[in-house]
């Protein structure tokens, strides 16, 4: 599913623009949500299937739509991912990334010189089941 998904990505930003190719990708995700496993997938995992497909691609696959595809993938399979686009000055540059928990996804070097001029918040909210069962509220009579 990689290549058709960065496909749809790549097409969307250059008709609609990123708002509205992010907002598709959101409405899309709550759509097809996978169900919450105990044995969950890892996210390097997901984020490298959804990279699976560029080589198959005929077109240059820019990292902004790289990102919505991992971003997408993460989220959709549970893993709250927060899509970040950030802008250098010096050399003039922009690049998006993914960041999910302490890990960071379509990596280039530099980037901690990257200011973020726009970052989107994960459509997922992360499952976890409780350590212990919480306790009954205390009965008012």
């Amino acid at each position: 599913m990689s290549a058709p998904l960065l496909s749809l990505s790549h097409l969307s930003t250059k008709l609609f623009g990123i708002d509205r190719t992010v907002r598709m990708f959101q409405w899309l995700g709550e759509r097809t949500r996978v169900k919450p496993r105990p044995d969950r997938t890892p996210a390097q995992d997901i984020a490298a299937r959804a990279l699976r497909g560029l080589n198959a691609l005929p077109m240059r696959i820019e990292c902004l739509d790289q990102a919505i595809a991992v971003w997408f993938s993460l989220n959709r399979h549970g893993h709250p991912a927060f899509l970040k686009i950030g802008m250098r000055l010096s050399p003039l540059s922009g690049h998006a990334w993914v960041t999910c928990g302490d890990e960071v996804f379509i990596k280039t070097p530099g980037m901690e010189d990257f200011s973020v001029v726009a970052a989107y918040d994960p459509f997922t909210t992360l499952v976890t089941t409780p350590a212990e069962p919480a306790s009954p509220a205390p009965d008012r009579a």
